[in-house]
């Protein structure tokens, strides 16, 4: 289902890229548990021309954001966004609003379910961008 999977690796400035054509689940989940917000900070999944799934940030925090038919859904937590979390993600530091850094364990289940099957995992809460 997923034709591809890369993780960023920065030097710096000096950027490079790892990629892996039609990976395992353990090539997935050895990129995801790269993510530390420094070196590694953004995991792509090449599904289609219409569907992708990007997953940033880390160590603590992540931003998932799925695409499925051209349409961008972000997962989403309980928080309110009254608060901001500085994360990196594609190498770019950025303020995130609290309700969608998500923990390590949220991710790792959305991001499972959506290698599996190409799907949401509708137990947790998407916004439609």
């Amino acid at each position: 289902m997923i034709k591809s999977i890369s993780i960023d690796e920065w030097n710096g400035t000096t950027f490079n890229e790892e990629m892996v054509m039609n990976p395992t689940w353990a090539d997935t989940l050895s990129f995801l548990r790269k993510l530390d917000g420094d070196k590694f900070t953004l995991v792509f999944f090449e599904v289609s021309d219409t569907d992708s799934a990007l997953v940033g940030g880390g160590p603590q925090y992540f931003i998932v954001s799925i695409t499925i038919d051209d349409n961008i859904y972000t997962l989403m937590n309980d928080k309110q966004g009254n608060s901001e979390i500085l994360l990196v993600a594609g190498g770019q530091l950025g303020n995130y609003c609290d309700n969608i850094c998500i923990e390590l364990i949220p991710m790792l289940e959305v991001i499972k379910y959506y290698y599996e099957t190409g799907k949401l995992l509708e137990t947790h809460k998407w916004k439609q961008e």
